[in-house]
């Protein structure tokens, strides 16, 4: 199994494995008796979880194997899934999702830094298909969810059958990841927690609103469509299912995009699109406005959060896995904040209002697309260039 081939299984099992918990998070409010309320502070477990592991991670990761770290947190995030179907309990619930988060947000660091060493060997990106792959194999998680709670399958058993469905192929995979990481920085000093580089906070930032659109039109774009905008509740739940395809397909277009435009342009092309698309949308304000709008956001973010991820990994005399993890942590918190500010905005200025936010935060990574230039550090090559050299 070539290495190529390996990280991408592991990206898909990742996403599969995570998807399929919170495909049964209507059957874990029912199993604990929990409110909206209640449930909702349980639901911020797997974001806290992962960034409190990510820069733990991040600073461990350097001079030592990604592979190796990728190989405990894989079958860890198997392990940890099964955890919310057996928590009798909120705060057990809790807890178990916030497991799940120390696992995924381990791998989701470590997974990265191998996908940016295979992708260095390579000399050409493929980092976005990557994360492609981990939409798809969350679409796979999120159906088999779904064919369980039809079938009225318990949480429990679907979530052990998913774990070894999703698992077994990411863990079998691992033996053909790279051993060794391509890391100019290796033996870098540690990355300041308290205080990032100007590059790299800028990048933060930049993750930070690309994640508040991704997790605000995830919660409350069926609400959009079939409230204020008059649609009905499957217009609106088939609005958020092609935001997501957006997602997915867009990924796939990144990387050959990146190589023609360069990190710069990619991202502010990318901002452009969904700003101005889901802008638009809001001011039609209708449902199948906010179709074309979603999709335009959804194409817009798709390759956001790869470039950034590479562009971080480029940030010159800081380690592979630290600039990784301390944009991705950055990343996770606007995820975790876009919901609850769009829905306190909601309860002021009303949801179409609120949702202005969207693209706001896309035009704010088109803002912060200067700071994903390459790096003119010494002996470090632009992979851009190496991809073009070596076209026919």
């Amino acid at each position: 199994m070539s290495p190529r081939t390996a990280v991408t299984l592991v990206f898909a099992a990742n996403g599969a494995l995570f998807a399929s918990w919170a495909s049964r998070v209507p059957a874990f409010a029912e199993r604990t008796d929990a409110s909206p309320g209640t449930l909702g502070l349980a639901l911020l477990g797997p974001a806290v979880g992962a960034v409190i592991a990510m820069p733990i991670v991040g600073r461990r990761l350097p001079g030592r194997s990604s592979a190796r770290f990728c190989a405990v947190a894989l079958p860890g995030l198997a392990a940890a899934v099964v955890l919310p179907g057996l928590a009798p309990s909120v705060a057990l619930l809790a807890l178990a999702l916030a497991a799940v988060g120390v696992a995924n947000g381990s791998l989701d660091v470590a997974m990265n830094v191998q996908g940016v060493t295979v992708e260095r060997r390579l000399r050409r990106p493929i980092l976005s298909s990557l994360h492609a792959a981990f939409s798809f194999g969350a679409f796979a998680g999120a159906g088999l969810g779904a064919a369980a709670a039809a079938a009225d399958v318990a949480p429990a058993p679907h979530l052990l059958a998913a774990a070894a469905i999703f698992g077994l192929p990411g863990a079998l995979a691992l033996r053909g990841l790279v051993p060794r990481d391509d890391d100019p920085d290796a033996g870098a000093r540690p990355l300041p927690l308290r205080r990032l580089p100007r590059r790299l906070a800028i990048l933060g930032a930049a993750a930070f609103a690309c994640l508040l659109a991704e997790g605000a039109s995830s919660d409350w774009s069926a609400t959009l469509v079939s409230g204020p905008l008059g649609g009905s509740q499957a217009y609106g739940a088939v609005v958020f299912a092609v935001f997501s395809a957006a997602m997915g397909g867009g990924r796939l277009l990144a990387d050959p995009l990146w190589a023609r435009w360069g990190a710069v342009r990619l991202l502010r092309r990318a901002g452009a699109l969904g700003a101005a698309g889901f802008g638009l949308a809001l001011l039609v304000g209708t449902a199948p406005a906010a179709l074309a709008g979603f999709t335009a956001l959804g194409l817009g973010l798709s390759g956001v959060v790869p470039t950034l991820f590479r562009a971080a990994a480029d940030q010159p005399g800081v380690a592979t896995g630290p600039a990784i993890a301390a944009v991705s942590s950055v990343g996770y918190l606007g995820f975790l904040a876009g919901p609850p500010i769009v829905g306190g905005l909601a309860e002021l200025l009303g949801l179409r209002t609120a949702a202005v936010v969207l693209a706001v935060a896309s035009a704010l990574v088109a803002a912060s697309a200067a700071a994903a230039a390459p790096p003119r550090a010494a002996g470090r090559p632009d992979p851009r260039l190496a991809a073009r050299a070596s076209a026919p």
